[in-house]
């Protein structure tokens, strides 16, 4: 019923809009009509326009549905509704004219008629195409919203994951869920893991090169490269600030600034947006 509605006002605006038009414009010869009587012969373009819109547009759809397709609701209306519509307009606005208004027909005066009933049509098409949007952009934002919360849900699992960071004598592999690891930094031979153990960053060295990490944690689409000696989480980082020294990298739980070089600088910015 709401969308009914809707769509009587929206034709009711497109009447009263008809009625101002042809009121101030006076595309027809309206002299001979004093005032009171050629307002009401204006109102009845109106009345005739929102007459005419209801029945074919709203009545006649719903009267005999077996021929007409009313699935996709109002959003468009079939081009035989459309072209029904213009031609019972500019009939009722001849015979308006003619035999209401005593006016003589001209092909100039059927002229301004056809071009009167034209504005209306196409506007009320542009409305229904702007509707037909309006709805494919709320069902691909619900899609979208599906998509993004399932996807949530995967990243989530996946952040729950644990991986065994491998050392090179063995000994000092140590194992974490994906979503502890902070931030990795090259030591020379050794790196130094940051990682999360109860909302406090730790640090481990173990015996290997960022290089062994990184191919480690290349099934992950967690940790990206942000500079020579340095790894990180995407997950943890806040921004990307840049001062005096270049680019820098702010983390979550984690004071120390880590550096971005030029060479990892367009993969950072690609990963922030």
């Amino acid at each position: 019923m709401r969308i009914y509605r809707d769509e009587f006002r929206r034709l009711f605006y497109i009447s009263f809009g008809v009625f101002l038009f042809i009121l101030f414009f006076q595309p027809f010869p309206l002299e001979m009509l004093d005032y009171e009587y050629r307002l009401m012969f204006v109102s009845g373009f109106g009345a005739l326009t929102f007459f005419l819109s209801v029945v074919v547009l709203i009545f006649l759809p719903l009267s005999i549905p077996k021929w007409i397709d009313t699935s996709e609701g109002l959003s468009e209306p079939p081009f035989l509704l459309n072209l029904l519509l213009f031609i019972l307009m500019i009939t009722a606005y001849v015979f308006y004219i003619r035999y209401v208004g005593n006016i003589s027909l001209s092909l100039y005066i059927l002229f301004k008629i056809l071009l009167v009933n034209l504005f209306p049509l196409i506007l009320l098409l542009i409305l229904y195409k702007n509707i037909s949007l309006e709805r494919d952009i709320q069902v691909l934002q619900h899609q979208n919203k599906s998509y993004y919360t399932e996807l949530q849900k995967y990243i989530e699992v996946k952040d729950e994951l644990e991986i065994e960071i491998l050392s090179d004598n063995k000994s000092e592999n140590l194992a974490l869920k994906l979503h502890d690891i902070v931030y990795i930094k090259s030591a020379d031979n050794y790196i130094e893991i940051y990682y999360l153990s109860r909302n406090a960053i730790n640090k481990k060295l173990i015996r290997t090169t960022l290089k062994n990490i990184e191919k480690q944690l290349a099934a992950y689409n967690h940790f990206i490269r942000c500079h020579r000696r340095s790894i990180v989480n995407v997950k943890h980082i806040e921004k990307l600030i840049r001062n005096y020294s270049g680019y820098h990298l702010q983390l979550k739980y984690f004071n120390e600034l880590i550096p971005v070089s030029r060479q990892y600088l367009l993969l950072v910015k690609g990963f922030l947006e």
